[in-house]
Parts: C-alpha cells; structure tokens; sequence
C-alpha cells in the first residue's frame, strides 16, 4: 500500500514537468500583454486535449491482428498480458479462452492447432517456433534450433501438417529450401541453393515447381525436369531483368501458370497471368496511376477475389458481384483503409481491419452474408474518444524538375476542431528507400500532431507504388534529388500557409534517419532540428558491412548510391554520407540506435555522435539495449515517443506532457 501510494506522489510530481507551448501559432489563447501583467498565469491555449504518449504505444486495453484459424474454429489475437503484449486464442465454439506471454504475433498452422512463430532478439538471426493451442500451458517449440543462423516459414502444405521453411543454416549468405515434418520434428532439405537463388516456387500441395537464379543481370527462372532420369535437372524457361517486380501469389492447379504482381515489360506493377514455361503475361488487372498493392486468390476456384491500389486513400476492386456487395456493407461509406488479416480456408469467414477518420474496427466477418462481429476498436478510436483526432490528407504537389510527388499531411486541431494554420512542421520520412507511406501509416504522425505540429510524409522520388521510372529516377540521388523532394515539401506547405518555415523539423527512422542526418548536414538552416532512428551516416560501411544474407539485393544498392570497391563510387558515397560532413550542422539532433542492429550497425550511430561532439555541435544520443532495427518492446516504442515529444516541444515549440508512469516499465523489461 505505501509503495503504491510513493509511486502515485511520484507520478503526480514528474506529470507536473509537462510544457505548454511556446509557438505563437499555438498560443492563440494566451491573454494580452495588459492583462497577463495582472495575471501571473495566462490561459491554457485553445487545444484539444493532449493524450499521454502511452497511448500510442501501451494501449492498456488494445488488441489486434486478429486471424481466423485455417478450420474456422479459433480465433487468434494479440492484446495485453500482465504489463507486456501476449498472444491469446479463443475457441468459438465454447467460447474458452488461452493466453501465452507471447509477445510478438504469430499465423496458423495449416492443422488450425498449431501457431507459427517468429522468435529473435533484435539482430534478425530468426528461429521458427511452433506453439500447440490446445495445450494451454504449453510453450513454443523451436523447430529451427540453429544459433546464428536465420529461418522462416515458407508455406502451408495442404492436406498436410507439414511444413515448408526457408533457412540459412548451410550457408549464411543464401538460403535452402527445407520441409519440416509435423510426424517426427525432423526438417529435410528440399532444394539446396547453389549460390544464387532468390527464391523457390512452390505449389499448394508442397511441391517444388521452379526457382529464380540471379545471373549478371538478370533473373532466370528455371524449372526442375525430371523427364529423363529420377535425379532431375533445372532447366531455363525465361528471364526477367534484375530490377523487375514479379511476386509470384498463387501456382495454378494444373502447375501452367502462377498469379503474380508484375510490372515486366510495363512501368506500373499490375496484376497478371504469368505462364510458366514460356514466360508470357496477360494482364488481369492493373490502375494507370499506380502499382497493383496487393491481391487476393480464391482458395476454392483459384481466381482473383480482389486487389487493392493506394493513389492516396485505398481504392478496392472486387471481382465478384457478391462479394463487392459485402465489401460494401463491411467497409461502409467512411472507409479509408482497409486490411484482410486472415480467411478461412473454406471462405466463410475474414477477419479485417477498418480504418476510417476517426479511428478503426477490427471486425469478423461471415462472407455469406456480410454478418459482422466487432472483435475491438483500434486505439485511434480510444484516442479520438479523449480528444479528436487530426486532419489527414492526402497531397499531391510537383518537384522542382516537375516531378509528381504524393504524400500525406497531418494537421493539428484547435478545441472547436478547427485547422491550425501557421504551425511548427515535421518532416516524417519513410525507411527504405524501397517503400512508401500509406494512409493507414499513422500512429507516429497523430501523436506529432496532437503535440501541435503539422506532420509532412513525401513518398520521393525511389518510393514504391508510383511505377519503375518513378523508383528508378532515385539512381544517383540519395542526397540529392530525393532530398530536394522534401524541401519542395516543405515549400508547398509553407505556401498553404500549413507551416511556419523558420520552424520545420526532420525525422524518420533507417532511411529516414539518413534523411534527417542529410537534412542537417546538406542543407543546413533549412531545419531547426532533426530525429534520427537507427539512420545510416556512412553508405561505404553499411554497404561493406551488410548481413551476409543480402549478398543478391547489394546489386540494388550499387546501382542507386554505389559500390564501395569502387573507388569513384567510393568518393560519390562520403559525399553523399553525413558522417562526413557533420561540421555544417546548424541545429540540436537527437539520434537513437537499437545496440542489436543487423542492418543499420551501432557504429552508424555511434562515430556520427562522435563527429558532431569533435565538431562542437549538439547532439543528444539514446541506445535501446533490446532493440535491432525496430523498436518491438513497448517500453523501447514510449521512450522514443517521449524523447521526441521533449526533444520537439523544445525545438519547435509544441507541447509536450511530460513524464509518462508508464516509464517505469522500462525498469521491468
């Protein structure tokens, strides 16, 4: 009881360091200089409520990625257990439901009795696990038990418990193609890598039906003939070049062709047939103003049921008469994104997510008849509940070469739910660079926003989902042209009248950290201050020092930024690398760096620190102890969260809450 009562003085004592905001923009409420002398405290500016950070990171009483079991008979959640995230399964015919301190989410097994899980400790050497429901005190069985190796699940087999994994055990720069039997726990190879496969195709029922070899440059897909003897030989049946998309989603049943997002021989990825011998498409369907984003097969016929595009809020395309109409009783009329987490394999019943202006559903969903079940709210529409959420928009503007750029735009409210004008900016950038923002991409630029800043996401030039020449116009340009398409940015919001321009900040994480460090470093005074999250400061050495497993994507990466063996490429990449040049920062910077990282290597952060503190410039560093390149632990999410809140509210003059007692979890795990 008296610890109890110490943490609750505690709490009320640091809550009491929250900050009001300084900018003249937010302060609208302040009173005048006459009657604030009369006064020694002046009015509250006129805000909406400001949520506390755990929220967006702790949600007490959130859940999530709900799937339906494979059978249709359990459903599977993750939501709080204790103070830490759990997994839980309910069986929907008693109504009985397990929990297991599982703090990341898994996916059925095909036995609908089993969960897969993907178990790591931040530096990406994955292990698969297998947990059996229906023994509830039961824990995850490693099937994978391979120390510094890295594996993953492949694909269900159906009619079979069995399973198909990928790993790198052999050979840490490629990986062979295993099944893992459910009768005896042994794993057997399927396929062994030669060196340069980049992926194995495989059918519904398991079996090996072709790979991708790399070559010099280009993809050959090969099919395995055993036509002349029982030991088989690959043989080629067509090649793609190295920078085209094809994803393969589903092999036919009669092993001709194979679904898949392609854009060969086209600039936007469309949905197509893909024939397997001879390499020829026919489009099934594709959206002129961008990439096909994701698509669905029927389980039972093997045809289209949807795809997905995102120009700026998701549009949907049904293929089934019926099925259109549910979609439209499901999603209503407010949807702006939406994601299928699972369907069962009879297709009776989807579990989705619905996100719409004000928050969001998790819903299951009886397809026979459009039948919902509200399995929980999302934590917006918790947060919208204590105080309405910003705007959100989506925005479309030209470089300054005449580039067409898209993004999105958060803006802060006032209490009457007005639009504030004129605001402190936050420049949020992707990671990458090989991926784009969406609408639904939205936790990190509410919680900016609450705080009272307008929040900028540009999906630059080298994002994903504009088609090949939009990607490809990023070769050569990393702190170039892909940085001059964030100050373009901010000049078009600052023309909108959104943002005060003495008062923009830049931040993101990975690539976005590398554009924040870019942002100071190569445009100096454009920016009053940067966040950097496990950014890349030295393209040489992250290139030079990259997981073994990237050995066929480096191609990629020489093409856009270089190739450190090469020497003019060498001189190309410290030019374009902040490490190099962080004498010319002009501004505070916060950098935050997971010790675990595979990827982006501690010593990124770490010399970056070093040259600004040689340079005499100010630089605040953080290191998560757990963290790789992510931030899973919820603790390692809100104290990036508050670091940002106080390091912003103190560069650009938002405002923050202060200490959060959900801190003090940082002291337990």
């Amino acid at each position: 009881m008296k610890t109890s009562i110490c943490l609750l003085i505690l709490s009320a004592l640091l809550s009491a360091c929250a900050t009001a905001p300084t900018h003249p923009s937010l302060n609208a409420g302040l009173l005048s200089a006459s009657a604030t002398a009369l006064r020694a405290t002046p009015q509250l500016p006129p805000l909406p409520p400001l949520p506390p950070a755990r929220m967006y990171t702790a949600d007490w009483d959130g859940n999530g990625a709900h799937q339906i079991s494979p059978d249709g008979t359990r459903l599977m959640w993750a939501a709080r257990k204790g103070l830490n995230q759990g997994l839980f399964v309910k069986d929907l015919a008693t109504g009985a439901v397990h929990s297991y301190a599982i703090p990341v989410v898994g996916q059925w097994a095909e036995d609908s009795k089993h969960v897969i899980l993907h178990l790591h400790t931040g530096n990406e050497n994955t292990q698969v696990s297998l947990l059996d429901v229906t023994a509830p005190d039961t824990k995850p069985r490693v099937i994978t038990p391979h120390v510094g190796s890295r594996s993953f699940f492949h694909a269900h087999i159906v009619g079979s418990n069995d399973l198909l994994i990928e790993s790198n055990q052999r050979d840490v720069r490629v990986f062979d193609l295993y099944r893992y039997s459910a009768q005896d726990g042994a794993l057997a190879m399927q396929a062994q890598n030669p060196g340069n496969v980049g992926l194995w195709l495989t059918d519904r029922h398991g079996k090996l039906m072709g790979r991708a070899a790399q070559t010099d440059n280009q993809w050959v897909y090969e099919w395995f003939d055993t036509s002349e003897s029982d030991q088989g030989v690959w043989r080629a049946a067509f090649s793609v070049q190295l920078n085209d998309t094809v994803k393969p989603l589903r092999v036919s049943e009669d092993h001709r062709f194979v679904w898949a997002l392609s854009n060969r021989n086209r600039d936007k990825t469309a949905l197509v047939k893909l024939d397997l011998k001879t390499g020829e498409e026919s489009v099934y369907f594709s959206d002129p103003r961008v990439d096909v984003s994701q698509a669905f097969i029927s389980n039972t016929t093997g045809m289209p049921l949807a795809a997905a595009t995102d120009p700026g809020q998701q549009e949907w395309t049904f293929f089934d008469t019926q099925l259109s109409v549910l979609a439209h009783k499901i999603f209503g009329d407010s949807m702006r994104q939406a994601h299928i987490t699972s369907m069962d394999r009879d297709q009776k019943w989807i579990t989705v997510t619905v996100q719409h202006d004000t928050g969001g559903q998790h819903l299951l969903v009886r397809l026979s008849d459009g039948q919902s079940t509200v399995l929980g709210q999302m934590t917006e529409s918790r947060i919208h509940a204590q105080s309405p959420l910003p705007e959100r928009r989506a925005i479309a503007f030209d470089a300054r070469d005449g580039l067409r750029l898209h993004g999105y735009l958060t803006l802060p409210r006032d209490a009457d739910g007005r639009v504030l004008q004129n605001v402190p900016a936050v420049v949020l950038v992707h990671g990458g660079p090989w991926a784009r923002d969406f609408w639904g991409d939205r936790n990190m630029p509410l919680f900016l926003a609450s705080r009272g800043y307008a929040v900028l996401q540009v999906n630059y030039r080298g994002s994903t989902g504009y088609g090949r020449a939009f990607e490809e116009a990023a070769m050569g340009e990393f702190a170039g042209k892909m940085h001059t398409d964030l100050l373009d940015g901010v000049a078009y919001i600052s023309s909108q009248g959104v943002a005060d321009p003495s008062k923009v900040a830049i931040m993101g994480g990975s690539y976005g950290g590398y554009a924040a460090l870019v942002g100071m470093t190569h445009s100096p005074g454009n920016f009053a201050c940067a966040v950097d999250l496990f950014g890349v400061s030295d393209w040489s050495s992250l290139i030079a020092d990259a997981p073994p497993y990237w050995s066929l994507g480096l191609f990629k990466w020489h093409q856009y930024v270089g190739n450190p063996n090469n020497a003019q490429d060498l001189q190309g990449m410290r030019e374009r690398s902040p490490l190099y040049h962080a004498d010319k920062v002009q501004g505070p910077i916060l950098i935050l760096q997971g010790v675990r990282d595979a990827r982006v290597q501690r010593d990124q952060s770490t010399r970056m620190v070093e040259a600004l503190r040689k340079a005499g410039k100010e630089v605040e560093y953080v290191e998560f102890a757990h963290a790789g390149h992510g931030l899973d632990r919820w603790t390692d999410q809100l104290r990036y969260h508050r670091k940002t809140e106080d390091f912003l509210a103190k560069c650009l003059g938002g405002r923050s809450r202060g200490w959060d007692f959900f801190e003090l979890g940082g002291l337990i795990f």
